[in-house]
């Protein structure tokens, strides 16, 4: 059956949220990172800033129903020695240009029974077109080297480039929370959920859900918050304003859980999540550091939420994503299932697969400084 591939622009893309969520639905992608919702408002968001040019490739099969999307963008750049490079990224992420909102679990999105299909027709549509440069940003390494294989086949000899691995965790909440909590060593067991008899036996505890009203003011507290830690807010305007449009645009099927910590009526800790797909996705946290010094606040707050989440029926995991806390790599203590997010270029231009294979033969920290300055 045929596979018939083409090119949306900027007014297709802003009209097809129906389309694009009933595509998802029918495939293994991720449910909020590639959600229609996500990535438009993202999209709608950084795409002028950062002079991007949409490549969203859509594939339709004999019915003309939307069976696989490749969300891409195509932006231009120029090394100091002139070489142009075309690169192509997937939206949602700004690697070498700028920083954004994270988005993580990456990939195409194609209908899970005849995915291997619907993906070629997608990337040798792609190899068609001149580029130097496909980045995928925190995609699967299964997803690196699938997309490598056929562009490969297409479009003649890639080289592949891993740039940066991160780990991410899930924690399975199908069971029951209390022996979850068994399943903890002593020290994460008494952050995340021991110290709330100690901090109740002198304060009223309280986890509450915010109103949709109050999301201005929670993100306002988050970034307060985190200016005293970090000495920067967690989110900028920008990305003040991607999380608001996104809100705004959440399909069936997904749900803001923003939450407050609050201990004598003052909120002391907030925690940004978002239901999708079966998961409770963990975005953000702030709280407040100087309230008690026995009492990481943080760990505490996501106990709470954690619990919720092995509460609800209809939520299978609680994802902590990718990222260290300030001091350790907390995540890694909590009993979940370790996720691995990969940064890698599939390159095709032969001047610049000849410029890597140089650069392998020279020291690491040579290498990042040659990139930093030729903008690699």
């Amino acid at each position: 059956m045929a596979i018939t591939v083409q090119r949306f622009s900027e007014v297709q893309f802003r009209a097809m949220g129906d389309a694009w969520q009933a595509c998802l639905a029918e495939s293994d992608a991720n449910r909020l990172f590639m959600s229609w919702p996500w990535l438009y408002s993202w999209w709608e968001t950084w795409s002028q800033i950062l002079g991007l040019d949409l490549y969203l490739l859509g594939a339709f099969d004999e019915r003309n129903i939307l069976v696989g999307i490749a969300p891409l963008y195509r932006r231009r750049s120029y090394m100091p020695v002139g070489l142009r490079i075309d690169r192509l990224q997937i939206i949602g992420n700004a690697w070498r240009v700028s920083p954004t909102v994270r988005t993580e679990y990456c990939g195409l999105i194609f209908h899970r029974d005849r995915a291997d299909d619907i993906r070629r027709a997608l990337l040798q549509h792609l190899a068609q077109s001149g580029w130097d440069e496909l980045v995928l940003c925190d995609v699967s390494p299964e997803e690196v080297e699938a997309n490598r294989r056929v562009i490969g086949d297409a479009a003649g000899p890639v080289t592949c480039i891993r740039r940066v691995t991160d780990e991410g965790v899930s924690i399975d909440t199908t069971g029951v929370f209390g022996d979850w909590l068994k399943t903890l060593g002593k020290h994460t067991r008494l952050k995340v959920f021991n110290r709330r008899q100690y901090l109740s036996g002198k304060s009223d505890i309280q986890f509450v859900e915010a109103k949709t009203s109050d999301f201005g003011r929670f993100f306002d507290l988050l970034n307060h918050f985190h200016v005293y830690r970090w000495g920067k807010p967690a989110f900028d305007r920008e990305a003040v304003l991607f999380h608001n449009r996104l809100l705004r645009r959440l399909s069936p099927g997904m749900r803001a859980a923003c939450t407050f910590l609050m201990v004598d009526g003052r909120e002391v800790s907030v925690l940004y999540d978002i239901f999708a797909g079966g998961v409770r996705y963990n975005l953000q946290s702030g709280f407040q550091e100087d309230l008690d010094p026995k009492v990481s606040l943080g760990r505490l707050h996501l106990g709470f939420a954690i619990e919720q989440a092995f509460l609800d029926e209809t939520c299978a995991h609680y994802d902590l994503l990718a990222g260290r806390g300030k001091h350790s790599d907390y995540k890694r203590h909590f009993a979940g299932r370790i996720n691995e997010f990969v940064t890698a270029e599939l390159v095709r231009s032969p001047h610049l697969r000849l410029l890597y294979r140089e650069q392998e033969r020279l020291p690491a920290g040579w290498r990042r400084t040659i990139n930093r300055a030729f903008r690699l």
